[in-house]
C-alpha cells in the first residue's frame, strides 16, 4: 500500500475517533442537562406539595373561623329574643326608679327595702353597659327546666359559700361540660351544634381542675350530661344518652374517624336558650 492510502486510512480513523468522542460529549452533556432538569422538577413538585398544604391549612383555618362566626351568630340569636325589649325595659325601670327608691327609702330600715334599691339599681347598670351574658342567663337561678341545670345551680351555689360541692364524680364535671357546651358548641353545615371530646377533656383539665382526664372519664361525664338535659326535666337511663327526648346527646366516636362528641340541634338549642333567657330576664325584672 503506498504511504499516501496509508497516511488517508489513518485520517479516517482519526476522524472517527474523533466524532466517536464528541457524540460522546454530546451524550453526556444530554444526560447531565436530563438529569438537572429532572432535579429542577422534583424541586417544583416540592415546592407544590408545600404550597398545596399550605392551601389546605389555611382552608382548614378558614373553615374553622366560618364555624366561629356561625357559633357566635348562634348565641347571638338566643338573645334575639329578648333584645328588643330590653330598652323598653330599660326605660321602664328609669321611670319607675325614681318613685321605687322615694318609696323604699322612707322604709330604709327594711332590709329587704334596701335590697331592693340595690336590685334595682344593679339591673339598670347592667343593662345599659350591656352585660347580660346569654350563659349566665341559662345557668341563672330563675332557670331550672332540665335537670343539669339544677345540677349545675347546685355546684355554683355551693361555690359561691365556699362550701363542697353537692355533687360527685361525673356529675360534678358534667356541669363543666354543660356551661362549654352553651360557649363553644360548633354549629355545623347540617344545622347542629357539636362539641367534640377534645375540648371537654381541655374545660376538664383547665376548669374542673382535672390533671390530665382519661378518655374513659371524658367520655362518662359527657354521657351523664346528655342523660341530664332530658325535656322533661327528668333524667335519662344509663344507656340512653343518645335518646331523642335529651336535648343534647352523645355520639361515639369511631376507631381511627371522628372522635366522640356532644350533638344538639341547631334551632332546637337556640329556642331553648332564648326562651331560658326571656324566663331569666322576666324574672330578675320582676324580684
Amino acid at each position: 500500500m503506498s504511504n499516501s492510502a496509508t497516511h488517508g486510512t489513518t485520517q479516517q480513523h482519526r476522524n472517527a475517533n474523533s466524532q466517536q468522542r464528541d457524540t460522546e460529549r454530546t451524550h453526556q452533556e444530554v444526560e447531565e442537562r436530563l438529569a438537572s432538569f429532572e432535579a429542577r422538577l422534583d424541586q417544583k413538585d416540592e415546592q407544590i406539595e408545600s404550597l398545596q398544604q399550605r392551601v389546605e391549612m389555611l382552608e382548614q383555618e378558614l373553615a374553622d373561623a366560618r364555624n366561629r362566626v356561625d357559633h357566635a351568630k348562634a348565641v347571638a340569636d338566643a338573645a334575639i329574643g329578648h333584645v328588643q325589649n330590653l330598652h323598653k325595659e330599660l326605660n321602664s325601670l328609669r321611670k319607675g326608679q325614681q318613685g321605687i327608691n322615694k318609696t323604699l327609702w322612707e322604709d330604709r330600715d327594711s332590709h329587704d327595702g334596701t335590697g331592693k334599691i340595690k336590685s334595682f339599681n344593679s339591673r339598670i347598670s347592667d343593662l345599659e353597659h350591656d352585660r347580660v351574658d346569654v350563659s349566665d342567663l341559662i345557668n341563672s337561678d330563675a332557670t331550672h327546666d332540665l335537670e343539669i341545670q339544677r345540677k349545675t345551680a347546685a355546684r355554683l351555689t355551693a361555690e359561691r359559700e365556699d362550701t363542697d360541692s353537692p355533687l360527685s364524680g361525673n356529675k360534678h364535671r358534667m356541669t363543666f361540660l354543660w356551661r362549654e357546651f352553651i360557649e363553644s358548641a360548633q354549629k355545623t353545615k347540617g344545622g347542629k351544634l357539636e362539641l367534640d371530646s377534645s375540648a371537654c377533656r381541655r374545660r376538664l383539665e383547665h376548669r374542673a381542675g382535672i390533671h390530665d382526664p382519661n378518655t374513659n372519664t371524658v367520655q362518662r361525664s359527657m354521657k351523664m350530661l346528655a342523660r341530664h338535659t332530658r325535656r322533661d326535666g327528668g333524667v335519662s337511663g344509663s344507656g340512653e344518652w343518645d335518646d331523642e327526648d335529651n336535648l343534647v346527646r352523645f355520639e361515639p366516636g369511631e376507631r381511627g374517624g371522628q372522635i366522640a362528641r356532644l350533638v344538639a340541634n341547631a334551632n332546637e338549642f337556640r329556642e331553648f336558650a332564648a326562651e331560658q333567657s326571656r324566663t331569666a330576664l322576666e324574672q330578675g325584672g320582676d324580684e
